[in-house]
């Protein structure tokens, strides 16, 4: 049970786009006699609730997409806040019937009835960390968006009989426009140039992502470069570990850092049945999504290292590359996490001239490395 010692209130919410629902259980009533209360999420909807809350006050939100800025407003009232991680909260998911006055009863109940340290709770992020997430999520999005133009401007040529065109020729913007006005005809080519036009946009903005991201990193170069001196690990990467996991310093064993990235497996045991089944789908996505990237990218490692050493070793004796990468990725992940506890750098290379080499590659040699006196 959570330790109610000093609160009268428990208030669980469940947020919409623009509304929310909360139920409020309070001590006059032993927490049992449920009062239900609803509101917009604009502006006005907000601060009236939160002129509600006071000091003895609990309040508990799912996480989403809209909540990390409500419960950063809501700390500076509440005596306590809980952001609930959504895919550990069997009660709602696993719901037959599912509402949102129906969520916010079973969150009051489950803070009133479930041991504080047995909460399924997400950390809530800074301001700075919300923000360099959007700008990572952005970064993702704009990106998918350049494949899909490149495709469709590669769709043109083909429609109009030019198929020795190949999409790497349309990656540089000057061959894209030489090849255009070249190979295509009034009507063809009028198409193609807007459809040039928007990729060009796009990969402005993605540049502009970018140099946010770099200036991110050269401002916690401490926390940055234990990350980057790991293998497969770049500027996005990096960028993308620092926005959800910051220094890691709220995991206290790396078991921990996986399992809220999701590359723990599944397990089903009851008495002599043991299944264990693939990775978890739950998890942090954007971390899962680039630390698998990183260590697929050891399959076409050159350099010679420790962690390229068990790649080649484990595929050799016949197993399945997508399994090696998650093997990877978990040791990618553990060993991060004690280069951060232990405040040093990935020293699988033999030297560090792997990592002088990416610093420069990622344009970000201006990186602080005074406190690493292997950089030395």
């Amino acid at each position: 049970m959570a330790k109610l010692d000093g609160f009268d209130r428990i208030i669980g919410m469940d947020l919409s786009k623009r509304t929310f629902k909360a139920c409020v259980l309070t001590r006059e009533k032993n927490f049992e006699d449920r009062n239900i209360i609803s509101g917009t999420m604009d502006a006005k909807g907000r601060q009236r609730f939160i002129a509600t809350l006071g000091a003895k006050d609990i309040v508990a939100i799912e996480g989403g997409t809209s909540s990390n800025n409500f419960a950063r407003e809501l700390e500076m009232i509440a005596g306590k806040v809980y952001l609930l991680n959504p895919g550990k909260l069997h009660i709602i998911f696993q719901s037959q019937r599912k509402t949102d006055k129906i969520d916010a009863v079973k969150i009051s109940h489950y803070i009133r009835d479930t041991h504080e340290e047995s909460i399924c709770l997400m950390n809530i992020p800074t301001k700075c960390e919300s923000e360099i997430r959007q700008i990572v999520n952005s970064y993702n999005f704009a990106k998918k968006q350049r494949t899909q133009l490149i495709n469709k401007l590669h769709s043109i040529f083909n429609m109009n009989g030019v198929p020795e065109v190949k999409k790497s020729d349309l990656e540089k913007n000057e061959s894209r426009v030489f090849i255009i006005a070249e190979r295509l005809d009034d009507l063809a080519c009028l198409d193609a140039t807007m459809v040039e036009e928007l990729i060009t946009s796009v990969e402005l903005k993605i540049e502009k992502y970018m140099d946010i991201m770099r200036n991110f990193i050269l401002a916690n170069s401490e926390v940055a470069l234990p990350w980057l001196s790991l293998p497969g690990v770049g500027l996005i990467s990096c960028t993308s570990i620092l926005a959800y996991i910051g220094d890691g310093s709220r995991f206290y064993t790396p078991k921990q850092l996986r399992n809220y990235v999701g590359l723990v497996p599944r397990i089903d045991q009851s008495g002599d049945h043991n299944w264990q089944g693939g990775t978890s789908s739950f998890g942090c996505m954007p971390v899962r999504r680039n630390i698998m990237q990183c260590a697929w990218s050891l399959d076409h490692l050159k350099s010679n290292c420790i962690l390229k050493d068990e790649w080649d070793k484990i595929v050799n004796r016949g197993k399945r590359k997508s399994k090696v990468a998650i093997h990877v990725a978990n040791k990618l992940l553990s060993i991060g996490w004690s280069l951060q506890r232990s405040k040093k750098l990935y020293a699988g290379f033999g030297d560090y001239t792997n990592l002088k080499k990416k610093l420069k590659r990622e344009k970000l040699e201006g990186i602080d490395t005074s406190s690493f006196i292997e950089l030395a």
